[in-house]
């Protein structure tokens, strides 16, 4: 009788591991395509406008704040990409060290597209009511298919943020067992 309770008992922990396993992945590539995504549609962002037949350009790399959180995208695109691929093939010898390394991971990237978000997120604010006190006027309502871009980008990037800080607290509970 001991010997049955012993087998149910180590296989619950193995659905538990399948199952942490299968929601990483999902995770991960959830991130991995948002933080894509979001990177693709800020690097096309453009329009250009005529006024008074003088030709006037927005454009992505105009802002140091919205060239910031391209690049921020595209980083952790990258890196969410090889994370994936790392998780993959090391499935079958996670250890608690490793979930650590990947809890570093997650949080640098969750770090990076946040702080990216945010610089983004500053200036678009400034793009869509501009700013009376330093004379900076807006933009937005010149430039609507561009800002409508950078909105989307941005939000695309939010679920990447959440996605990366779901695998952070997740890779933080199954390395407490250092």
């Amino acid at each position: 009788m001991e010997i049955k309770e012993a087998n149910v008992r180590a296989k619950a922990p193995n659905k538990t591991d399948k199952f942490v396993l299968a929601t990483q992945i999902c995770l991960r590539i959830a991130a991995t395509a948002t933080a894509m995504a979001a990177a693709w549609v800020i690097f096309t962002a453009n329009q250009t406008v005529e006024v008074l037949g003088m030709s006037f350009d927005a454009r992505y790399s105009y802002s140091p704040a919205l060239k910031f959180f391209a690049y921020a995208n595209a980083i952790a695109f990258g890196f969410s990409l090889m994370s994936l691929f790392f998780l993959f093939f090391a499935r079958h010898a996670l250890t608690a060290t490793i979930y650590y390394f990947f809890f570093l991971h997650d949080l640098m990237m969750m770090s990076l597209v946040l702080s990216g978000l945010a610089a983004g997120t500053a200036i678009g604010m400034v793009a869509r009511d501009g700013n009376g006190h330093t004379g900076w006027l807006k933009i937005c309502d010149r430039f609507e298919k561009f800002c409508d871009k950078v909105i989307v980008s941005m939000a695309l990037s939010y679920v990447a943020v959440v996605c990366l800080l779901v695998l952070t607290v997740m890779s933080a509970g199954k390395s407490r067992q250092i």
